[in-house]
């Protein structure tokens, strides 16, 4: 515990003497502001200028009346249907938008399931990981917020799958996001 404390005093002692030498310095002379000469300009032909930059289908004159939005979600998702549990990630499709809600059209996902397993030597059945793939045969997905580090929007979805290792019809909740 002592040489703890002998090294900190040594040091303290040390630490003057080597900062004895000051550097020179020497004053700035610098302006107070720098304005540069910008010649005048007409803000509305710039505003025009960059609406005509502007790709044409980025240029509507009335906002759509329609609630048929394509968006495109990636998300993970999970349940537990007939006593088979089963985790899933998948890259969903949703055709229209009412509020906050996207309904969405059949789409493959790939996962991992639990299912049981009979082994005919030792005569028991068991539980086993197997990969899986799931339609999602229908899918809701409520957009809970916006997620600014990631720069996308966050959805809370149901789903109605259709498991094609146990060749059953299931449900899963989970977390989807797109950047529409």
């Amino acid at each position: 515990m002592r040489w703890p404390l002998i090294s900190v005093f040594l040091l303290a002692l040390v630490a003057p003497v080597l900062a004895e030498e000051y550097l020179p310095s020497r004053g700035l002379d610098l302006p107070i502001a720098i304005v540069p000469y910008v010649e005048p300009g007409s803000f509305d032909l710039m505003d025009f200028r960059e609406q005509q930059r502007a790709p044409a289908k980025s240029r509507v004159d009335t906002d759509p009346h329609s609630i048929f939005v394509v968006k495109q979600h990636v998300g993970l998702a999970g349940g537990w249907d007939g006593g088979v549990a089963h985790g899933s990630v998948g890259f969903y499709l949703t055709v229209a938008e009412w509020g906050r809600w996207n309904f969405g059209v059949p789409s493959m996902e790939i996962g991992i399931g639990r299912y049981p397993v009979y082994n005919s030597f030792t005569r028991q059945s068991f539980m086993k990981d197997e990969l899986t793939f799931l339609v999602s045969v229908a899918s809701v997905h409520y957009r809970a917020g916006y997620l600014r580090s990631w720069g996308v929007n966050c959805y809370i979805n149901l789903e109605q799958v259709f498991d094609l290792h146990s060749n059953q019809a299931g449900s899963q909740f989970g977390l989807s996001f797109s950047r529409k």
